[in-house]
């Protein structure tokens, strides 16, 4: 999709879309969560590694996942792999890889293994707008609000009611 095409949809509704930030850096997860904010998002989680990222993942299925590649117990790299992994049910959660060390042959292993965006750090809010948008319009350019409908969010917790027993 071109420029000029992610221009021409205006302003796009981020408040039901819900995003996940992993970056072992408080500093730049804060960064990306205050513009995601601004953007209108409501629903942002965060991680600093990638074990808690895919477990936190795998439990409030976020719409979209911003990740460093540098970080402690495994890097993006392989977080990215276990997240597209066919059998996981992550595997269609589009991925934004969020970097400083985005060397050439970086991007090519981060495209191989999956990522669907690339950015590099610093990014400017302008930037960081465009390629959310770009992810959310890839899925129906039509009806970017198709974007949410289609991707299996986290389910509400059940409330119990008195009375309730639980089995084990």
């Amino acid at each position: 999709m071109s420029v000029p095409a992610i221009r021409a949809s205006s302003a796009l509704d981020f408040s039901l879309v819900s995003f996940l930030i992993i970056d072992d850096q408080p500093f730049s997860r804060r960064m990306v969560r205050s513009m995601l904010v601004g953007f209108g998002s409501r629903e942002v989680y965060e991680s600093a590694n990638g074990v808690e990222a895919f477990e936190l993942a795998r439990n409030v299925m976020p719409n979209i996942i911003v990740t460093d590649l540098v970080m402690p117990i495994f890097n993006g790299l392989r977080f990215i792999k276990m997240v597209k992994d066919p059998q996981s049910p992550t595997h269609a959660i589009p991925i934004m890889v969020l970097s400083g060390y985005l060397t050439k042959a970086a991007a090519v292993m981060v495209r191989e293994t999956g990522a669907d965006e690339l950015l590099v750090k610093p990014v400017s809010p302008k930037a960081l707008y465009e390629h959310l948008t770009h992810l959310v319009l890839r899925s129906d350019p039509e009806n970017p609000l198709a974007f949410v409908r289609h991707k299996r969010r986290h389910p509400e917790p059940q409330r119990k009611k008195a009375g309730d027993v639980t089995y084990l």
